[in-house]
């Protein structure tokens, strides 16, 4: 029972640090429409059942207009006879035949600047003989297109 209180306060600790390092990011600038989590629109963490020789669409978000997506966490599992696509904005990002992390423990990935103008997806092909489970998180921040390019500094 102790230990479930304590990871309560660790995850309730997490978040504040998590909203205030948010909150100074606000502060810095003006923006046109304050940035969201990808969450307001969609869920980050998606899964189904790939049947045996079958390809599924595990995740598709499609960006709002005059929006921009800053990818922060990808996750994904991984089975032998699997290939999973990572498409942004309808072209293929990788190709993935690995593990790329633990669901559960995504490692943080923003200073990649992995940026989605109009979509993100992820396809499973089970090339084996037996149903899988397909999970993929992919996270971030959406921003409005203008705030975006004062963060990142692009004159407009």
């Amino acid at each position: 029972m102790s230990s479930l209180r304590v990871g309560r306060r660790i995850a309730d600790d997490i978040l504040a640090s998590q909203h205030e390092t948010f909150q100074v990011e606000a502060d810095k600038f003006k923006y046109k429409e304050m940035p969201r989590p990808l969450s307001y629109y969609y869920r980050p963490h998606q899964y189904a059942t790939v049947q045996p020789k079958e390809m599924k669409i595990i995740y598709d978000f499609t960006v709002p207009y005059d929006h921009v997506l800053h990818i922060h966490q990808v996750a994904n599992n991984y089975f032998v006879d699997t290939v999973s696509e990572w498409k942004i904005d309808g072209a293929t990002f990788e190709k993935v035949l690995r593990f790329i992390a633990d669901i559960n423990n995504p490692p943080v990935i923003k200073d990649r600047y992995i940026v989605a103008y109009h979509s993100v997806a992820w396809n499973t092909t089970n090339n084996s003989n037996k149903a899988i489970l397909s999970e993929v998180l992919i996270d971030g921040i959406v921003y409005h297109i203008d705030d975006w390019k004062a963060v990142v500094g692009i004159a407009t």
